[in-house]
């Protein structure tokens, strides 16, 4: 996630980078000629090393996937500012040439391809922390339900030397220019995995591209200045917990907010190949998440760097704050199958309402839930109130639990509280904002535990 326990300068250090913040050119003449991505030589899968194993890789493999890791070299064209790409002749804007790169892809695929959907959902892995960080917590179970091909993609310099410091050996070759460098190294792995067999599995029909908190404004970045000059080589685009407009791209774009992006400032309305998704409850990191990464880190790195800075015992161990337990990742799973559904059927998903805000704050009821938005069963079916004021650490969320009266006033039995979950879940569904899977959970869940 975004710097949320780091400062702004920490963000802004390993986020998208100052150059990147000028306002994009009118290409005008040069839309029409759209710069062809070069297809990059593949090698692997990696083995060996002094570890064995890919850093920060997935903490189990599912049954019936198997997880392996390339090497991915070319040349990439740099990105600054308005010079969208070296090639480009855009007056007045600084040409700087192509460099060679190495950067690793994690590939995690069904190891029986009838069970493939033929769709690549690629990760742009969050360095916020000086690490990768990629998005398997919050997808990981439909990647498996749908059979999708998920691929964790280090394409920004600051991956590197936490790489190399966890297998000098195995990652030796790896060699990232430059963030300006990243987007052509990004939409050269997507063209890999459309136009290459190096990779078993491949080449496949759909690639996804995925980004969130510093990834998703990266992602922001490519929609706004890269995608309208380059070669088409992602079918959609969703964008998590990340600020921005619409802009206007031949591609369908899912940008699914938390309370904490939430603020007035992303107000483009729903269009042709837009969709914004604003879930009430949520924060832009959660305990779950940071229970993920966590176990990554203390398996890779020896520490646990994620709790102690944005988990429960922040700040440094001084605090019992409660942080968000919203269930977030229901919304990330159902917007990549309406994403897919959006891009392979053409099935356009319903435009969902927006939490309500006045004056940059955002409207809450009573207990201090936020009013409007995508009310998920465990807002419309609410235990606690999410997000109040009082934040233990910025963007993290806050969950505070109903008291004993208050449940017994909103749910008088079990049987109430069980049946309003099964609805709301239902409902959900209908409106494509969450899966059949999570809804099974949603009502197992409740039928265990209750209000």
């Amino acid at each position: 996630r975004c710097a949320w326990i780091l400062a702004a300068s920490v963000c802004a250090l390993v986020g998208v980078p100052p150059a990147m913040g000028a306002a994009p050119a009118d290409h005008g003449s040069v839309r029409t000629h759209l710069v062809a991505v070069p297809t990059p030589t593949i090698s692997g899968p990696l083995t060996g090393g002094l570890r064995g194993h890919p850093f920060m890789g997935l903490l189990a493999i599912p049954r019936g996937y198997v997880q392996e890791e390339y090497l991915v070299s070319g040349l990439a064209r740099p990105y600054y500012g308005p010079s969208v790409l070296a090639q480009l002749p855009v007056p007045g804007t600084r040409q700087l040439p192509a460099m060679p790169y190495t950067t690793r892809i994690i590939v995690i695929r069904p190891t029986d391809q009838r069970r493939s959907n033929h769709t690549a959902v690629v990760t742009w892995e969050n360095v916020t922390f000086g690490h990768d960080i990629d998005e398997w917590f919050d997808i990981g179970r439909q990647v498996v339900a749908d059979g999708y091909t998920y691929v964790d993609a280090s394409v920004q310099l600051v991956s590197e030397p936490t790489l190399k410091a966890f297998d000098p050996l195995r990652y030796a070759s790896v060699d990232i220019p430059d963030d300006a460098y990243s987007y052509d190294i990004y939409s050269q792995i997507a063209q890999a995995l459309r136009h290459r067999d190096a990779i078993p599995g491949t080449p496949l029909r759909y690639v996804l591209a995925l980004g969130a908190s510093q990834s998703g404004f990266a992602l922001d970045e490519y929609l706004a200045k890269v995608q309208p000059v380059q070669q088409r080589v992602y079918d959609g685009f969703l964008v998590a917990v990340a600020n921005g407009p619409d802009h206007h791209t031949d591609r369908p774009v899912i940008r699914v907010l938390s309370e904490d992006e939430i603020d007035g400032s992303s107000t483009s309305p729903d269009a042709m190949t837009y969709r914004q998704w604003e879930i009430a409850g949520s924060a832009h990191g959660n305990k779950a998440d940071f229970d993920y990464i966590a176990a990554t880190e203390r398996r890779d790195l020896g520490v646990d760097l994620v709790d102690p800075l944005a988990g429960d015992n922040a700040p440094f161990g001084l605090s019992s704050c409660q942080m968000n337990r919203f269930p977030a990742d229901q919304a990330y799973a159902a917007a990549l199958v309406a994403l897919r559904r959006w891009v392979v059927d053409g099935e356009v998903p319903k435009s969902q309402p927006r939490v309500k805000v006045v004056g940059g704050a955002i409207l809450r009821d009573r207990v201090g839930n936020a009013i409007g938005g995508i009310r998920l069963p465990a807002m419309a079916v609410p235990t606690a109130a999410y997000n109040r004021t009082g934040d233990c650490v910025a963007l993290d969320g806050r969950t505070e639990k109903f008291t004993p009266a208050q449940l017994r006033r909103l749910y008088p039995t079990h049987r109430v509280y069980v049946d309003d979950v099964r609805r709301a879940a239902r409902r959900s569904v209908r409106e494509g904002v969450l899966t059949p899977l999570d809804a099974r959970r949603v009502d197992a869940a409740a039928g265990r535990m209750g209000p």
